[in-house]
């Protein structure tokens, strides 16, 4: 005799298993989105401390604490190594053809563009020594 499922148990097997993934699937893009935002504020807190002690620097040495630069890579261009001239470690750039979540595209001399997600950017610039967020004010105030 041989011993098998009957098409009611698979049935409500299969539907215990859809109910699940229902509620799961939108919480693990959840929290890759909160984890990219983490990322991001980690990033600009690590700039904006960068730019701080470089101005401190060239004050102590009696020079110009002018930022003209947060690094020399070229604007549009994968993998070149970003805001080196302010932090001891570089982050790696993209560009806007590619358009990798959670990474940054140098989109001129002193702006940039951070990917949280395929739809939704944040744009920064370096205006006045100072690392600026100039998305929407919705965008801003939760990365801030």
């Amino acid at each position: 005799m041989h011993k098998s499922f009957s098409l009611l148990e698979l049935l409500i097997v299969i539907a215990t298993i859809s109910i699940i993934l229902t509620f799961a699937i939108p919480k693990f893009d959840m929290i890759t989105s909160t984890s990219k935002i983490t990322e991001l504020k980690s990033n600009i807190a690590l700039i904006r401390n960068g730019i701080n002690k470089f101005k401190t620097n060239q004050i102590l040495l009696a020079q110009s604490s002018d930022i003209t630069s947060l690094d020399s890579a070229i604007v549009e261009k994968n993998n070149e190594s970003l805001f080196n001239n302010v932090i001891e470690f570089s982050i790696v750039s993209t560009t806007s053809s590619i358009n990798e979540i959670g990474k940054w595209i140098k989109t001129s001399q002193s702006s940039y563009e951070y990917l949280l997600s395929s739809s939704k950017k944040v744009l920064f610039s370096l205006e006045d020594n100072n690392f600026i967020c100039k998305s929407s004010f919705e965008i801003c105030k939760e990365i801030e």
